[in-house]
């Protein structure tokens, strides 16, 4: 079984907290949830700059996992999870972060000088995990969809959102990489 990116004894009071959301109504259910880990890596990655560069944020949604879990069963997709996670930690530089932020979904901040720079990187990265893909037959359904916006707010939930809603364009467009619209 995969595992979760939550933590024993997280609340979601503390979610909220590290998500930046105020207000009494906020720790009662703060939506998008934002995983700790990942909230640290984007108030990190918030606060420095490298020259010219800018911190990125793309959320990379795992698809198919369903239907390869309905044909072959829970094992197979459990590795085809698995090893589409080491393809990208492998395929990204040791300055770039990824994290778990949902289910088949990884969050990755990284730097780039431009937003060409940015997508064309990772429509490399899709390749990659396409050559993956047709190594096993099984794992035939699986693809990868990219949804990328700026780091240009503290806000945790209001990027996630952001850089869902890029995948969902992007999959009306038959794109697996889309920019997400100016904010």
């Amino acid at each position: 079984m995969a595992a979760s990116w939550k933590r024993s004894g997280v609340t979601g009071d503390h979610v909220a907290r590290i998500v930046g959301v105020s207000g009494s109504g906020a720790s009662k259910d703060p939506d998008p949830v934002v995983p700790p880990r990942f909230a640290r890596h984007l108030e990190g990655a918030s606060r420095r700059r490298r020259g010219n560069e800018t911190p990125w944020v793309a959320v990379v949604r795992v698809e198919g996992v369903d239907a390869i879990r309905a044909e072959w069963g829970d094992p197979a997709a459990e590795e085809f999870l698995r090893s589409t996670a080491s393809a990208l930690r492998a395929s990204l530089r040791e300055s770039d972060k990824l994290s778990p932020v949902g289910r088949a979904e990884y969050g990755i901040i990284l730097d780039a000088p431009s937003a060409q720079a940015v997508v064309a990187g990772l429509e490399r990265l899709v390749g990659i995990v396409s050559e993956l893909v047709g190594r096993d037959h099984r794992w035939s359904a699986g693809s990868l969809c990219v949804g990328v916006t700026p780091l240009d707010t503290p806000e945790a939930g209001v990027i996630l959102e952001r850089a869902r809603n890029a995948i969902v364009q992007g999959e009306t467009q038959g794109r697996p990489v889309t920019m997400a619209a100016s904010g």
